[in-house]
């Protein structure tokens, strides 16, 4: 990166004059699981995550809990300096192992949004599934046949087998939830491998107790719904099912458990204004997406239940980008 724009980014005198004219505004990362040895998907390494958080404390940016942000921010208060907040999605065991004890170690604040059967261990998540399929399969090549669309898939490299995972997910989201069981048999048969019952080891959910002391050690808890279909493949009477059961399972195991939603995927076509409603009349206080722009509070506090995140990056410069002005300032432009 120029040294002049890094410069600045960093400038604490530009950001103070963008923040006076545009509002205060926070960054929410949003990270899934660790970076796997083979590289199968991306995930974020440990590494990277403390080079990141050693540069936000050098240059003193606060850490905020995502339930603390928002209710500052409907309640109409202000923060004075650069802002960032973490969270993480789905619940597995190696995030609590490996990423959130970096985040810890500097007080970062995070909040985990789990999966409440998975933690159950009822399931597991049906993209995790279509994953672990693409992951161990021996094929170079194959193709799924689903409602009369066929999805030809390469799986000669790494880079094959990312994209072939993701028209997969990418289909998946567009039926129904009930038909993703079926989808994810197509899948096995075509690839050639058998889908395991429970979670495998690579897949493991974090227990209860594992949860308990995440808690204890300052981590927050939340919902991400109970089965991780999308909420608009699902009808209005499962979605409040969820919604409700996965907030009363997270009360009956947890201290205090985030009052906030976390869309599974999240979006803008995979929830819509109704669903907000839906989160709202189950009482959350508010709910995140993975809409990626920096998050106003002024925005926060016109509707707390479309909160923006941005995806953690894979590199040094662009989480720089990110954390700054120029990116809240790019995340004004129109699209």
């Amino acid at each position: 990166m120029n040294r002049w724009i890094r410069r600045a980014m960093t400038s604490r005198g530009l950001e103070r004059c963008f923040s006076a004219l545009s509002g205060p505004y926070v960054t929410i990362f949003m990270l899934h699981r660790p970076l796997p040895g083979d590289r199968s998907y991306h995930g974020t390494s440990e590494k990277l995550l403390e080079e990141c958080l050693q540069f936000a404390v050098k240059q003193k940016y606060d850490f905020i809990a995502l339930d603390d942000l928002i209710d500052r921010a409907v309640q109409g208060q202000r923060i004075k300096r650069p802002t960032l907040c973490f969270t993480l999605d789905d619940g597995y065991s190696d995030q609590v192992t490996r990423l959130i004890p970096v985040l810890l170690k500097y007080d970062a604040k995070p909040t985990l949004f789990v999966i409440t059967d998975f933690i159950d261990g009822k399931d597991w998540p049906w993209d995790a599934k279509i994953s672990y399929l693409i992951r161990n399969s021996r094929l170079r090549e194959a193709s799924v046949v689903m409602q009369g669309s066929e999805i030809p898939l390469k799986l000669d490299s790494v880079k094959d087998r990312v994209h072939s995972r993701r028209l997969l997910s990418a289909y998946a989201k567009r039926i129904q939830s009930s038909d993703i069981p079926e989808f994810v048999d197509r899948i096995s048969a075509a690839l050639d491998v058998e889908t395991p019952f429970s979670a495998p080891e690579d897949y493991l959910p974090a227990s209860w107790d594992q949860l308990r002391e995440a808690e204890k050690a300052g981590v927050t808890i939340g919902s991400h719904a109970r089965s991780h279909f999308v909420l608009s493949a699902m009808n209005p009477g499962t979605i409040s099912e969820e919604l409700v059961y996965s907030k009363a399972r997270l009360k009956e195991e947890l201290q205090s458990p985030s009052q906030i939603f976390c869309y599974p995927s999240g979006t803008t076509q995979d929830f819509s204004r109704n669903h907000e409603l839906m989160v709202r009349m189950a009482h959350y206080r508010g709910a995140v997406s993975t809409i990626s722009q920096t998050s106003y509070l002024k925005d926060i506090r016109r509707n707390p239940y479309r909160v923006a995140r941005i995806g953690f990056p894979g590199d040094f410069d662009q989480f720089m980008r990110y954390a700054s002005w120029i990116e809240a300032l790019r995340s004004k432009l129109p699209v």
